[in-house]
């Protein structure tokens, strides 16, 4: 089966304005409040975390998948009502829905959920066939900050993992760049870390379907084993949907 990663749509006509978000509305002190929302990274919790409101620019459409970035929505996907339902049917555990209301035209719209989903599954990756990239910190960094880039390929998942906790506590880039996906996997919606963007989120071909037949918007689909580059500069994205902005 092939597997998709979810990404904001970058076509002008859907967005009507790009950025979607112009600002903001916060309700508690965003770098010490332990219940933010930013303060919960992938990790389950027991209380209801203090969300933000994305306010969108008055010309930009209202879409299923809201290209938020900001702090409250780090990496964090914030989703309509339709959305959320498609894809908490789609898996039984390891993800919650928080209420992330946005505003738009000075109206609150009441059916918005920011995402934390805190199982990752890169049990499902074949390492040994994906390509790894490494900014490495070049010998005279410390007064240069040059890094050079290396591309390796590590035999199982325990060699990687060793390496990679090795780049990051030199605080190096170090990531998935190239995904493979291992044989007959059965998740149909899952997270990957530690790989290009820092998290991914994937469907399988039958949930892209769905999602598509429900017609939700804001939502774009890459092949999970192109790299972004490849998906935004090599023709194939805007085949799919257009050119991007």
């Amino acid at each position: 089966m092939k597997y998709f990663s979810i990404q904001h749509s970058l076509n002008s006509k859907i967005l009507g304005h790009y950025p979607q978000v112009k600002s903001y509305k916060y309700h508690c002190d965003i770098w010490n409040d332990p219940k933010f929302i930013e303060q919960v990274q992938n990790t389950q919790v027991d209380f209801e975390p203090i969300t933000a409101n994305a306010i969108l620019h008055t010309k930009s459409k209202v879409t299923d998948l809201i290209d938020a970035g900001g702090v409250g929505f780090t990496l964090k996907p914030l989703v309509s009502q339709k959305f959320k339902n498609i894809l908490e049917n789609s898996k039984e555990k390891g993800l919650q829905f928080f209420k992330s209301p946005i505003i738009f035209k000075e109206n609150l719209i009441d059916d918005y959920f920011v995402l934390n989903m805190y199982q990752n599954e890169n049990n499902l990756i074949d390492i040994k066939n994906s390509k790894i990239r490494y900014d490495k910190k070049s010998d005279d960094y410390k007064f240069t900050f040059k890094t050079e880039t290396e591309h390796l390929f590590f035999d199982n998942y325990e060699i990687f993992s060793e390496a990679l906790h090795k780049a990051l506590d030199n605080n190096e880039l170090f990531y998935i760049e190239k995904i493979k996906l291992k044989e007959n996997i059965q998740e149909d919606f899952f997270m990957l870390k530690n790989v290009e963007g820092g998290l991914k989120y994937v469907v399988s071909e039958k949930l892209k379907k769905e999602i598509e037949d429900a017609e939700c918007t804001g939502i774009e689909f890459q092949p999970i084993e192109l790299s972004l580059s490849e998906w935004l500069h090599g023709g194939e994205r805007e085949k799919i949907y257009g050119k991007a902005i």
